[in-house]
């Protein structure tokens, strides 16, 4: 009976090694969780610019738009207050075809060390 007791209140533990195993289990899972949650965030972050880029894009581009028929030339310009961290370019040129035009409008933005860019391409005629 008490070889019964002894090897009852041996199983009713875990050693240190299954416990260490576990942390270890744990802590991988730990790990890439936060890795995944990291990477959610920059997602959401850069989903966000492109975003802003595309509204001022627009914006630009229905500017063009407006003016008709616009002149060929390129004008350049900051997002302002609305969108502090964008640029912008508008690029009118002639094309082949007479009485069309060809507008750009490009929208930049640094992402840390690099460079990024949405474009916008739109062609307007004379009526």
């Amino acid at each position: 009976m008490s070889l019964d007791l002894h090897h009852q209140r041996l199983s009713a533990g875990f050693t240190l090694l299954e416990v260490m195993i576990a942390l270890a289990i744990l802590s991988l899972v730990a790990v890439a969780f936060l890795r995944a949650q990291a990477s959610s965030i920059h997602l959401v972050d850069e989903a966000c610019q492109i975003s802003r880029a595309t509204l001022l894009a627009r914006e630009k581009m229905a500017e063009l738009e407006s003016a008709g028929y616009p002149e060929p030339g390129e004008k350049t310009g900051t997002g302002g207050e609305t969108f502090p961290p964008l640029r912008w370019e508008q690029i009118v040129s002639s094309t082949e075809i007479l009485n069309l035009r060809k507008a750009v409008v490009r929208v930049l933005w640094m992402e840390g060390t690099r460079e990024r860019s949405l474009e916008l391409i739109t062609y307007l005629a004379k009526h």
